[in-house]
């Protein structure tokens, strides 16, 4: 349940345009059943657009923790005795169960995408953000990426509570936080020049997903030799080159399963692995099933 404001003027919800989604318990809890969202599973998600008045207090604190990232204006959170002021570019991790206030400017109020999110891996998630209760703010410098990966997330729920839509969200959000510790600026400007670096192996990574891409041709493009690229890579993404490629692939291809009628030969193909047997098996290894029965899934209501 969303509290109430204190104040009349003030409002947790009811602006104009704003999209907002909060899945049914029992949609949650069939969720937390599915590989892949028993360790990632977004319980609610909205998008407010100048959000004059916006307010929340929470004196015992939320049951899942919160997500809130600023996209234009400002507003400001409250956690433990210290204040945090968020604009366009900041992110704030709201722990759960911890008692927090957040709101909106008066004069420039703020635009922000928000998700509740739980999970067996929750706090590693948060952890790979390198947020804290003490320190839960940060900062990523392309905020456009954000609300686009905002957009990803949104089209599942909009398509209903199937488990492939479910499974789809949780995979987009996991790229959604991965994001946010991808584009982090570092105070450091050797630490700020290696995450510009990886945003734009990333980026790379992304437009040749039809490629067989070797560890040697992705440490070129970086300018590293293999051993440093993958030492860095796995530094600031948590993850190995090679993993978080195919990890990509899967991706792409679960999108494909869900918008197309492509066979599965051709989906395989689309991200570059010629086998659609191997690719099967890697589907199912990712997702935890098979491209044709997610596929059914995903098309079930229909």
């Amino acid at each position: 349940m969303l509290e109430k404001p204190f104040r009349s003027a003030r409002i947790p919800r009811g602006f104009p345009g704003e999209r907002l989604v909060i899945l049914p318990d029992d949609v949650v809890q069939r969720a937390l059943a599915l590989p892949v969202c028993d360790t990632l599973c977004v319980t609610s998600t909205g998008r407010y657009d100048r959000a004059q008045g916006h307010y929340f207090d929470r004196p015992k604190g939320c049951p899942q923790h919160i997500l809130i990232f600023c996209l234009a204006g400002r507003g400001v959170a409250r956690m433990g005795g210290a204040k945090w002021r968020l604009r366009r570019g900041h992110g704030i991790i709201l722990p759960a169960k911890i008692a927090h206030q957040y709101e909106a400017d008066a004069r420039d109020p703020w635009t922000i995408i928000w998700f509740h999110f739980i999970g067996g891996q929750a706090d590693a998630y948060m952890r790979a953000l390198n947020v804290t209760k003490a320190r839960p703010r940060f900062w990523v410098q392309d905020a456009d990426a954000l609300a686009e990966a905002y957009e990803e997330c949104y089209q599942h729920v909009l398509r209903g509570c199937a488990d492939a839509d479910l499974i789809g969200l949780a995979t987009s959000f996991g790229r959604l936080l991965g994001l946010c510790r991808t584009l982090q600026r570092s105070p450091g400007a050797r630490q700020q020049r290696a995450e510009e670096r990886m945003v734009r192996i990333v980026r790379y990574l992304r437009e040749n997903l039809h490629r067989k891409l070797t560890l040697a041709q992705i440490a070129k493009e970086a300018g590293l030799s293999a051993p440093h690229f993958c030492t860095m890579f796995k530094r600031q993404l948590k993850c190995g080159p090679l993993k978080f490629f195919e990890r990509l692939k899967m991706q792409r291809a679960c999108q494909l399963l869900e918008r197309t009628e492509h066979r599965v030969s051709e989906i395989a193909a689309a991200v570059g692995i010629d086998d659609p047997f191997y690719f099967s098996r890697r589907f199912r290894r990712h997702t935890g099933a098979s491209p044709s029965d997610y596929r059914d899934t995903s098309h079930a209501r229909h």
